[in-house]
């Protein structure tokens, strides 16, 4: 029997096993969301029983990430251990980006989070402050993806340069599912994540046996996107309760420990 898939359909919480989304948001946008406070947030992680919640703030593709990043400060303050931040940066200059990175870690986020929507490429010289301070660091970075050549081709280079920090690919098999996988198997420190809102049958499947189920991390893209759904999807796959296991937690466990403070 597959006890956690069992506990799902009772509409229990999950227990006995840690599960941590690595990939969540607070904060409003013109996007029709009800409930994205970090209270509500909460109250859906502890529906599911979902432990962690790392997030950024949705001014990742926006210009104020100063008041962005201290609504997710405000929600580490308010649920310590519950809700984790990712640093989102507005690349205007490196010295801009260096000052908010380093302020923001030293509040203790635990990543950076990169979005290509604002217009500036990954290898935008002002990104390198805040990618060397996470490489120090062995923290994990979140790349916004969609599959393109263009964006992989950064995604690479980035992992390449920044070596000990773990490069997670955002929306992975949104297009082109070879590109993710490629990237996964050929670079030790490239993952992926799973958050996507139209992700067809078999694809979680598919993303284990090529890549590794060592190299797959559940993300929600909360509150974008309902955990509920993006958790499903990982609890009802045709995986081994211990891969599951390995997806909805475990593997975010492992990188989470291994930051440098």
């Amino acid at each position: 029997m597959d006890c956690l898939l069992d506990s799902a359909r009772r509409g229990q919480a999950l227990s006995g096993v840690e599960i941590i989304d690595i990939h969540g948001h607070l904060g409003r946008t013109n996007f029709c969301i009800p409930g994205v406070s970090a209270a509500a947030l909460v109250e859906t992680m502890d529906r599911i029983g979902v432990a962690t919640s790392v997030c950024s703030s949705v001014q990742c593709f926006g210009s104020n990430p100063a008041f962005g990043n201290g609504e997710v400060a405000d929600a580490t303050r308010a649920y310590p251990g519950r809700i984790l931040g990712y640093v989102v940066l507005w690349p205007d200059s490196p010295e801009a980006v260096r000052c908010e990175t380093e302020r923001w870690f030293a509040e203790g986020f635990v990543g950076v989070k990169l979005h290509n929507a604002n217009g500036f490429s990954y290898l935008d010289a002002a990104h390198a402050p805040a990618l060397a301070m996470a490489n120090e660091r062995r923290m994990p970075v979140l790349l916004h993806l969609w599959g393109r050549e263009d964006e992989m081709a950064e995604a690479r280079e980035l992992a390449e340069t920044y070596s000990r920090a773990s490069i997670l690919l955002a929306h992975s098999g949104s297009q082109h599912t070879e590109r993710y996988v490629t990237l996964a198997r050929d670079l030790e420190n490239v993952h992926l994540d799973l958050c996507l809102s139209l992700g067809r049958r078999g694809l979680v499947e598919q993303l284990v046996a090529e890549a590794g189920a060592e190299k797959v991390l559940w993300g929600s893209d909360a509150t974008f996107l309902s955990m509920t759904h993006q958790f499903g999807k990982v609890v009802g796959a045709q995986l081994s309760e211990d891969e599951k296991r390995q997806v909805l937690g475990g593997n975010a466990r492992r990188l989470l420990d291994r930051i440098e403070r």
